[in-house]
């Protein structure tokens, strides 16, 4: 989020204020970086708290509740051991997570009128993720394997006709026998773990000799009917999975996806913002027969945004991957103005309020604690951004015409997200099981609350009495996060820096004029 504030003309002291004189137009560049670890997360009992980045992707063992890709084959091998209570494990994993935000807004503003000020923002924005990622596996943190569907085919196809073969023989001498029906049941759950095609049991492991005792039950049972030739052994995973092998699963066929590792999008443009800006509300700046001004002095006006979609999305193939932009167009309406008491003292603040409209988005549809969803919950989706409120003062003391310093208070916050399925095709709906595309709504509705100390330094009344050759307005803020909430706020620090440039194409000359501040860029 980004809003433009600009300066009325005429007034002795720097002020944000979103308008001009007319005639003159306002250049104004204002990067922002914003770095963040940590995020206000909710904890188990709904409380927020805060949580690091890398929580999502940290799992002792790593399991379903992280790849749900894996709930087949859990059910599968439930059914194989018969035990519900059986959970996949894969290994352990450790991540760290440190995100960052470059912005680069460029900004061009003209006063239509000294009450109407008009102008467009176009931000560049470079997101990067650094990620350190961790993986092993051994006896006590996991139980399953790259799949010998994938190392041996020809031994599992061989087992899997071999036991069809025997099995065929009892159920014709003995198709009553209940050792018939679960050898039946067994063979089912062995041959859709073996279809998935990506983990299986490791030989030795807990499962793995109950999968064995299993067969072995079988064959004494047969053997009992006088049907003999069951295989003598069940084929399985040799060997615990490594880091290479996990980042290749996530490259795989199933998953689809970028490994996990740091990585740094290119320059891409962001959304762009066209803005309005009226003057409503303005007294005590006449000066009087001695060049003074009333102690007491304000100005209030409104504006109107529009923001365009014209940002890059996250790659839907690339987990933790941040949006550059939307992608779907917002409508805001401000309120804005400062009081200035004396020569000392200001306040400056603003209210917005934006809307959100609904643009189409792809994503692998999963619940937030379903850090890694398979490629076959890749959906079009209609999503809807929540509305969102922010609140931005900032009082100030002027040290001199120059020069001030003060602290900014903001609170931001937003409604949930809203995500709906897009059209799909009759013929082909029904294969396709997608899971409730209200899970992506989860840990949407967000509020943060930051405090930053400013500081600003200006040129433009000292160019209006001819005593510098340029009208500048150089400011900086450092915010630091107070709290926020809703699972997914980022947590962390954020600096702000700009320099405006003011030039008179026509109507009466440019005095010493208060400066524009573009205010945060939010969420």
């Amino acid at each position: 989020m980004a809003v433009g504030l600009g300066f009325f003309a005429g007034e002795m002291r720097a002020q944000e204020l979103p308008w001009l004189s007319g005639g003159t137009v306002r250049l104004d560049f204002a990067p922002s970086f914003w770095a963040w670890d940590s995020r206000y997360g909710t904890g188990p009992d709904g409380t927020t708290r805060t949580e690091p980045l890398g929580l999502d992707l940290t799992a002792d063992p790593m399991g379903s509740a992280l790849l749900p890709h894996l709930r087949d084959l859990e059910a599968s091998l439930q059914n194989a051991i018969d035990d519900p209570a059986y959970r996949v494990r894969l290994g352990r994993s450790r991540a760290i997570v440190d995100q960052s935000r470059l912005t680069l807004p460029f900004r061009l503003e003209v006063g239509v009128t000294d009450w109407l000020t008009v102008g467009a923002m176009v931000p560049l924005v470079r997101p990067r993720t650094e990620l350190t990622f961790t993986f092993d596996a051994d006896s006590l943190s996991a139980d399953v394997g790259l799949s010998p569907q994938v190392t041996s085919p020809a031994a599992v196809s061989q087992f899997l006709n071999v036991f069809e073969t025997v099995l065929a023989q009892a159920r014709s001498a003995h198709p009553n026998d209940p050792d018939v029906a679960a050898a039946e049941d067994f063979l089912e759950a062995l041959s859709q773990a073996y279809a998935h095609g990506t983990f299986f049991s490791v030989s030795g492991s807990g499962v793995g000799d109950q999968l064995q005792q299993r067969l072995d039950h079988f064959r004494n049972a047969f053997g009992s009917l006088g049907v003999n030739g069951l295989p003598e052994s069940v084929p399985m995973a040799q060997a615990y999975l490594d880091l290479e092998g996990f980042q290749s699963y996530l490259t795989g066929q199933a998953m689809r996806a970028a490994p996990l590792q740091s990585w740094t999008r290119l320059w891409s443009v962001g959304d762009v913002e066209l803005t309005a800006a009226l003057r409503l509300l303005h007294g005590g700046f006449a000066r009087d027969s001695l060049g003074e001004v009333s102690r007491f002095r304000y100005q209030f006006g409104a504006g109107m945004l529009l923001r365009l979609g014209t940002g890059e999305q996250a790659d839907y193939n690339r987990f933790l991957d941040q949006d550059a932009g939307d992608g779907q167009t917002d409508l805001e309406g401000s309120v804005f103005g400062l009081v200035e008491v004396g020569s000392r003292l200001g306040i400056w603040g603003q209210f917005r309020y934006g809307i959100q409209t609904e643009g189409e988005v792809i994503r692998r549809i999963a619940a937030p604690s379903e850090t890694l969803p398979h490629a076959e919950r890749l959906a079009a989706l209609y999503r809807t951004p929540g509305d969102y409120r922010e609140l931005d003062i900032n009082p100030r003391v002027f040290l001199n015409p120059a020069m001030s310093f003060g602290v900014r208070y903001r609170h931001w916050s937003k409604g949930a997200d809203s995500h709906r399925l897009q059209a799909l095709d009759p013929e082909s709906l029904s294969d396709l099981d997608y899971p409730p595309p209200e899970l992506l709504d989860q840990g949407t509705e967000q509020t943060l609350r930051e405090l930053g100390i400013t500081g600003t330094f200006s040129t433009v009344d000292a160019f209006a009495r001819g005593k510098t050759a340029l009208p500048l307005y150089v400011r900086a803020t450092y915010f630091r996060p107070l709290g926020g909430s809703g699972g997914q706020t980022p947590r962390g620090s954020r600096f702000e820096a700009g320099v405006t440039v003011y030039q008179t194409l026509w109507g009466r000359p440019q005095r010493a004029a208060p400066e524009a501040d573009p205010g945060p860029t939010g969420m």
